[in-house]
């Protein structure tokens, strides 16, 4: 148990000192009169830009709102292509920490509040091949913002394989449309914008229509009973 302390605190450090070398980092560019944008600090890196992108995309991880930020960055540095696969893959990797950090840290918290059949409904929900269909769900269809649906999982008993394996799929159309609405702002011409707000807003959509189409069904099995 006390190993187990130790090894909690020590990943928070490493997340908090990684936080804190990119921070340093950034601000060292400041000048007198301004400091750069974030895109502007991951470009000066040159090819190496890529790899900046995805240090500071998982060092912010546990940080709200950030990740939508940064995807379109990515699409902006990066283009639609390329950016949309940088943002993926490094969108996976970055989840998991908020994921470790609420099953090394909150899981015995929320164990002690949800005892005995709900926690049990709860882990019977997300285990085994259920445990990738409700990642892929929560991913596809997010009810919940980024970092919360991370914590959430990681609260839960789902083994890491399915987490990455749904998270990955499930997070493609929205990451698409964020990278390639980054891109149309960066070269704005009229048609590339108009597509990439209509793509946005179709796909901030879906869990509005997600949502009323379930509450449809509820009410309909609700009346034959």
């Amino acid at each position: 148990m006390e190993q187990r302390k130790w090894l909690n605190l020590l990943l928070v450090f490493l997340i908090l000192s990684a936080i804190g070398a990119t921070v340093w980092s950034y601000f060292t560019q400041c000048d007198a009169s301004a400091c750069p944008t974030v895109a502007e600090f991951i470009a000066e890196f040159g090819i190496w830009a890529p790899v900046v992108f995805g240090i500071l995309y998982i060092v912010s991880s546990p940080v709200p709102f950030l990740a939508p930020v940064l995807s379109a960055i990515g699409g902006a540095l990066f283009g639609p292509v390329r950016g949309t696969v940088y943002t993926i893959i490094v969108a996976t990797i970055s989840a998991l920490v908020p994921f470790m950090l609420a099953r090394r840290l909150g899981r015995e918290w929320v164990e002690s509040k949800l005892k005995g059949r709900r926690l049990d409904e709860i882990y019977q929900q997300t285990s085994g091949s259920q445990g990738f269909w409700f990642v892929l769900l929560m991913r596809a269809i997010p009810l919940l913002p980024w970092e919360m649906q991370n914590y959430v999982a990681g609260l839960t008993k789902i083994p890491v394989p399915p987490f990455i394996l749904g998270t990955m799929l499930g997070i493609i159309p929205g990451t698409f449309s964020l990278v390639y609405l980054g891109a149309a702002v960066a070269d704005p011409t009229p048609l590339e914008l108009g597509i990439a707000i209509g793509l946005k807003v179709a796909t901030a959509l879906v869990p509005l229509v997600a949502i009323a189409i379930r509450n449809r069904r509820n009410r309909r099995k609700e009346s034959a009973q």
